[in-house]
Formats: structure tokens, sequence, C-alpha cells
């Protein structure tokens, strides 16, 4: 009974080592295989200014954040009533992307932007025009408030 044992103990070992060892090996080519963070465009190489603008028309100061991917975002910073925000973005002619660069110039591709008040960011979302070619004009007003914040591209931004 125990050399029985030994025997099945023994080929289950074997039979699940190799695969086991094919799995930590990788595949064929694994020279292709995805890297993490590996695919991150850096730079501005490729890439030319666009300067998102936005008015606050409000009576009170107005956050907004960038819409990054999947569930990340990135705050932009504040206005106050009466004032603006500008944020710095690279615009990729080619493809039409807008990008943020984080402190170690990695493009973070935008997805979307919103305003609203500090206590609800997410109240008003800008129509952001993602198109190739030169850079797109990026000059909003936000105005109104609560329910009724409407954040509209300004006449002549093109």
């Amino acid at each position: 009974m125990a050399g029985r044992l030994r025997a099945t103990l023994g080929f289950l070992v074997r039979a699940l080592t190799l695969p086991a060892l094919l799995v930590l090996a990788g595949p064929a080519g694994a020279e292709d295989a995805y890297v993490p963070y590996s695919g991150i465009e850096r730079g501005i190489e490729g890439t030319e200014p666009a300067t998102l603008t936005v008015q606050n028309a409000t009576a009170e100061p107005l956050a907004c954040t960038a819409a990054l991917a999947h569930w990340y975002s990135a705050p932009l910073g504040q206005a106050a009533p009466g004032g603006r925000l500008t944020v710095r973005l690279r615009h990729d002619p080619e493809t039409g992307a807008l990008a943020l660069l984080n402190e170690g110039q990695d493009r973070m591709p935008l997805e979307g932007v919103t305003c609203g008040p500090p206590d609800a960011p997410h109240a008003a979302r800008l129509a952001l025009p993602f198109r190739a070619g030169l850079a797109p004009a990026l000059a909003y007003r936000c105005a109104g408030g609560g329910d009724a914040l409407a954040c509209d591209r300004l006449e002549g931004a093109e």
C-alpha cells in the first residue's frame, strides 16, 4: 500500500511540475511578452502644446479634474470666482490624443475633463475635441451652479 501511494505521489509531482515549469519559463518568444509600464510614451517629442483654459463665471470656486484611464483621475486645479484655470497639455497631431504630463514626463492620455464645486468636481463635463491635425483651442466658460452648472466652449475655439 505504501509503495502504491509513493508511486502515485511521484507521478503527481512529475505531472504537475512540468506544466508549472513551462508556465514559469514563459512562452516561446517571451522577449515579446508584455512588461508593465513598458508601453508608456514619455516626453513631448511628436506632440505639440495645447492649453486648456477654464473661465469660472460662478460665485464659488471651481475645481477641474482629468479622467485619465479606467477609474484614474488627476486634479487639474481650481479657479476662484471670476478667475480662470490654465493647464498645459500635449496634443498628438497624428492621433488627436490629448495628454497630461506627470512628474516623470509620462504622457497620461485624457479621456475627459470635468469641473464643478470643490466638493463635487464632476458636476459638468467639458466637450473636448479629440482630432488629428493642429492642436484645438481648448477654451471654456463654466456658468450657473448646482445642477445647472454648464461648461461651454467659447466662440472662436476651433
